[in-house]
């Protein structure tokens, strides 16, 4: 579900506001959390001693067989062994840890990270004596933090593990912190959780999807945790949190009532010292990431020294956050090289819009709002803005630029395709930007020509699409303002694909439409999901435009001749009438 979720209720929530703040859709997802002793997982093992270490406070309660090393194990038995024990997390990987000599079963971080490979591994003699080069086909990682970190392509990566006799006893020695799962055992044991912070302006949610391990995933405990622990580092400096710089939980432990209340005991002189407002909006983030998460939490009461905080007087106190902003449903397009909106059916003329057809103009973007619109002219080294009091105007230019993508806050976006890393945004209804454009240059798409700009509904991130050497990226990246200047994009996570795309379209909070081009070829829409794995739709022969508004039932494609709906994961001709057709954004 998507729309507003109006905050600042107080702690306790009647029905209908329970109804009400029901900002739903339950994530996928059975399994663990990565944070602070949880994160990552080894699977059935071999055989083994050692003196059992004492468990951390480890929530998880996977249910997976592991084996101890047998006595007069071979190295490469013991090696294996280890690897496979890596789903240990309800004992704190007590088998795991038999393969390891004591000194290293003590400082060995099994959370540190989680190498996810394809279903078998090598292990060879190493340039050592008694040590060994394990070789992993791999398909992802995911950090400490639960940020999974996709593979494009065939990678390949060696670890080096050393081992000695104890007692006789082959034990591994030296070996690298965290384990080694096979992508099935991965997806058994991880699920996507959507944690939520804040645009600057505290307006509007932004979700950071974490892959957390067993059965904790899906406990408030360790969603909470998590995000006390703050964004993942692609959206550190875009996004903001309610809650102060070093709080955390007093207890171990959020624990969930049978009526659905989630009591939140945080450090007590930190949260005394935030304001009502603050607090208030603390609460809020709480419960769309909870509500989000898990289908139990109905109410989230804040607690210092097991006592309530106060909330305010009312329970219309705060503001409103919205989430998964709703897209309008009609759509700009091109009608005989004017600017004309589609609502699925019906081309209209925009009242009061001036002629554009003299500027030859393509791939036509429009505000939220409905009342600015943007397209690129000609050869498309030229922006123009335009809308019913506003005549035509040179915004933007530069070389090869992608088309333009308005930010919910109206600001206008594009980027050159020359390998520059320039991007450009401006304020339409700001002549001091409109004349003088943030221009931005970004380290990290230099070198990339850029083909595709989309920023997000929530404001605080942008899809780029690029390539280089043949090499084509789909990248997520968050946006660093001052105020509402465009300062700088953070480093980007990177998205796993196949083929080539050259167009990328939001297709929900947390998911993108991307496609190559071709006028002649039949080519995949395919849809990339931070919490799900990709799926192609039916191939469609010479796709030149795709649109977007919310999941893949909303997905849209232009040819030369005619605009398509997907229906089913098939195909349907809507219009032969328009070209280029684009949801606000």
């Amino acid at each position: 579900m998507s729309g507003s979720l109006m905050t600042g209720w107080r702690p306790r929530i009647t029905g209908a506001q329970r109804n009400w703040r029901m900002v739903a859709v339950a994530v996928a997802a059975v399994v663990l959390l990565l944070l602070s002793a949880c994160a990552v997982i080894p699977t059935h093992g071999s055989v083994g001693k050692s003196d059992p270490l004492t468990p951390r406070n480890n929530e998880v309660n996977v249910g997976l067989q592991q084996f101890a090393p047998v006595e007069g194990a071979s190295p490469e038995s013991i090696i294996r062994g280890f690897v496979d024990s890596g789903t240990g997390l309800s004992d704190d990987f007590q088998y795991a840890r038999q393969y390891l000599t004591p000194g290293l079963a003590q400082s060995w971080a099994p959370d540190k990270r989680t190498l996810v490979y394809k279903d078998t591994f090598s292990v060879m003699p190493g340039s050592e004596k008694d040590s060994f080069e394990l070789k992993f086909n791999v398909v992802s990682s995911v950090d400490a933090t639960g940020v999974l970190t996709p593979v494009q392509g065939s990678k390949t990566e060696n670890l080096t593990i050393k081992l000695v006799q104890v007692d006789d006893e082959w034990r591994i020695s030296e070996a690298p912190d965290g384990v080694m799962l096979t992508e099935a055992t991965f997806q058994t044991l991880f699920s996507p959780i959507s944690l939520y912070f804040y645009d600057p302006t505290f307006s509007n949610g932004v979700p950071d999807v974490r892959w957390l391990a067993g059965r904790s995933s899906r406990t408030a405990t360790s969603i909470v945790k998590a995000m006390l622990a703050g964004p993942a580092p692609y959206l550190q400096g875009a996004v903001v949190s309610a809650f102060p710089n070093g709080i955390a939980l007093e207890r171990d432990s959020v624990p969930v009532s049978d009526s659905g209340v989630a009591k939140v005991g945080l450090t007590a002189q930190l949260l005394l010292e935030t304001s009502v407002k603050r607090r208030q909006q603390m609460q809020t983030q709480l419960m769309v990431t909870l509500q989000k998460s898990l289908n139990t939490v109905t109410e989230v009461q804040l607690l210092a020294d097991d006592r309530e905080v106060d909330m305010g007087g009312t329970v219309d106190a705060g503001v409103p956050v919205t989430i998964d902003n709703p897209v309008p449903s009609a759509q700009v397009a091109l009608a005989k090289n004017e600017l004309v909106t589609f609502d699925g059916t019906k081309v209209s003329p925009i009242p009061g819009m001036p002629s554009v057809a003299s500027l030859l103009p393509s791939v036509p973007a429009m505000s939220y709002s409905g009342a600015n619109f943007a397209f690129r002219s000609g050869a498309g080294n030229q922006i123009y803005a335009v809308g019913p009091d506003l005549a035509p105007t040179l915004a933007i230019s530069g070389v090869s630029l992608t088309a333009p993508s308005f930010a919910p806050n109206g600001w206008l976006w594009a980027a050159a395709g020359d390998g520059s890393g320039t991007i450009i945004a401006l304020n339409p209804k700001d002549s001091a930007t409109l004349e003088k454009p943030v221009v931005l240059t970004v380290p990290w798409l230099v070198g990339q020509d850029v083909t595709s700009l989309r920023i997000s509904r929530d404001g605080a991130r942008v899809l780029i699409v690029s390539h280089s050497d043949g090499v084509s990226l789909v990248s997520v990246a968050g946006i660093i303002k001052a105020g509402d200047i465009p300062k700088d994009l953070t480093t980007p996570l990177n998205l796993s694909h196949t083929g080539a795309p050259t167009l990328g379209v939001w297709t929900g909070e947390s998911s993108v439409a991307v496609t190559a081009t071709s006028t002649t070829e039949a080519v995949n829409i395919e849809i990339l999901d931070l919490a799900l794995a990709p799926v192609a739709l039916e191939e469609l022969t010479g796709i030149e435009w795709i649109s977007a508004s919310s999941g893949v039932r909303n997905v849209h494609a232009q040819t030369a001749t005619q605009y398509y709906s997907n229906a089913a994961n098939s195909w349907e001709v809507i219009s032969k009438e328009i070209r280029y057709a684009s949801f606000a954004g």
